[in-house]
């Protein structure tokens, strides 16, 4: 269910705009990185999201971030590499 509405929401701006699916992908990869980057402060120990102020969660957060960064520099590369995934989606 986590990654129907994603999937919606590729395939309708694919349908109706006419955006690549790579874009589309792009574009949530750095909603994510960046949104996550924005409220990193709020999983230190202490914040907000931290409410065992756990060192744990601040580091495990800190890994998803690098997780989320590495997954956006593969698809920022993909089309770099092959352009052709940037026609997969696109009315003719």
């Amino acid at each position: 269910m986590r990654l129907a509405m994603p999937l919606v929401f590729i395939i309708a701006l694919s349908y109706f705009f006419g955006v690549p699916y790579i874009f589309t992908l792009i574009g949530m990869a750095i909603w994510a990185a960046f949104g996550h980057l924005i409220t990193l402060d709020e999983d230190k120990p202490d914040g907000w999201s931290n409410i065992e102020s756990t060192d744990e969660f601040y580091k495990k957060s800190k890994r998803d971030l690098r997780i989320k960064f590495a997954i956006l520099l593969l698809l920022i590369t993909i089309p770099v590499i092959f352009p052709v995934v940037t026609t997969f989606g696109v009315k003719k």
